[in-house]
C-alpha cells in the first residue's frame, strides 16, 4: 500500500487560480482529482508495472492565512503615531496633498490630507478584515464538509499601514514543518505550493525514502503529444515527479468555472 499525503500552500494555490482566471467550485473534487491524476502518473514513472502497489488518499492538510495583525484605527495614539509616520513621508503626503486640495486651504492642506488617507485607511483595514472574516467561513464549511481534508489555520497578515499594504508570514514555515513532522504517516507527499516553499524540506524527507510529487496547475488543455508545457523551477526539479493540472480539464470535470471570483482578495496590497 502507498499512502499518499496531500500539502497546500492555499495562498499559492489562490493566486495560480487567479492567474489563470479560474475559481473552483468544489475543492474537496479538486484534491480528489489531484489524488487521481498523481496515482496514474505515479504508475507510470515509480510504481512497478507487473506489480501494481495499491493507493491510498491519507488526508490534505491546506495551509492558510488565519489572522491579520491588528490595528485599533479609532485608538487615538494609533491614529497620532501614523500622523507622525504620515508627515515624515514626503512623498505620500505629497500624494494625498493633491488630493486634499479640492477641499482645504493651503493653511491646512497638511492636516487635510493626513485626515483624507486615514479615513481612505479606516475602509481598506476594515475590507480586509471582512475578507479575512469570508476566507475563514470558507475554509471552516469545506472542512466540515471533507473527511478527508484538514485547514492548517497557521499564517498571518502583516500590515504596512502607511502603504495600505499586508505580506504573508509563517505559512512557509507551518509548510515546511508539516511535511516533516508528518512523514511517518505517508509513502508520498503531493506538493502544492509554490517555488520558494518546501524545497529543503523536500530534499529531507527524499533523503528519508520518501517519494515527492510536484503539481503544477496549467493554463489551456492537455497538449496532444509530447512533453507538458510549463516552465522550470527549484520545486519541479527536485521531484521525484511532476503532475500537470489543466485548467480545462478542471472545467470540463464541473470541478471550476471560468472567471474570477472576487470573494477572496490574495494580493499583498490594495
Amino acid at each position: 500500500m502507498n499512502r499518499f499525503m496531500t500539502f497546500v500552500n492555499g495562498s499559492n494555490l489562490f493566486t495560480n487560480f487567479k492567474h489563470l482566471d479560474v475559481f473552483v467550485d468544489d475543492y474537496e473534487a479538486l484534491y480528489r482529482y489531484i489524488f487521481t491524476k498523481t496515482v496514474e502518473r505515479w504508475r507510470t514513472t515509480i510504481s512497478p508495472v507487473n506489480h501494481p502497489t495499491p493507493a491510498i488518499n491519507v488526508r490534505v492538510y491546506w495551509h492558510v492565512v488565519d489572522v491579520m495583525e491588528e490595528w485599533d484605527l479609532r485608538n487615538s495614539r494609533t491614529r497620532l503615531h501614523l500622523q507622525e509616520r504620515f508627515m515624515d513621508d514626503r512623498e505620500l503626503r505629497a500624494q494625498w496633498a493633491a488630493e486634499a486640495t479640492r477641499h482645504a486651504t493651503p493653511e491646512n492642506i497638511d492636516q487635510a490630507a493626513f485626515t483624507t488617507w486615514y479615513d481612505d485607511l479606516q475602509r481598506w483595514y476594515e475590507k480586509k478584515l471582512s475578507i479575512l472574516g469570508g476566507m475563514s467561513r470558507f475554509y471552516h464549511a469545506v472542512e466540515s464538509s471533507s473527511d478527508f481534508i484538514e485547514v492548517c489555520r497557521c499564517g498571518r497578515w502583516k500590515v504596512d499601514l502607511l502603504r495600505r499594504s499586508v505580506v504573508e508570514k509563517g505559512l512557509d514555515v507551518c509548510f515546511a514543518v508539516d511535511l516533516v513532522g508528518m512523514q511517518d504517516n505517508y509513502d508520498t507527499a503531493i506538493i502544492v505550493a509554490g517555488d520558494s516553499e518546501g524545497v529543503p524540506s523536500m530534499e529531507y524527507i527524499k533523503s528519508r525514502g520518501k517519494q515527492v510529487a510536484v503539481i503544477e496547475i496549467l493554463k489551456g488543455a492537455p497538449p496532444a503529444e509530447g512533453r507538458p508545457r510549463g516552465y522550470a523551477n527549484n520545486l519541479k526539479l527536485g521531484a521525484d515527479f511532476v503532475v500537470p493540472v489543466y485548467e480545462s480539464e478542471l472545467i470540463r470535470l464541473g470541478i471550476a468555472d471560468k472567471g474570477d471570483d472576487n470573494s477572496f482578495d490574495m494580493g499583498d496590497n490594495g
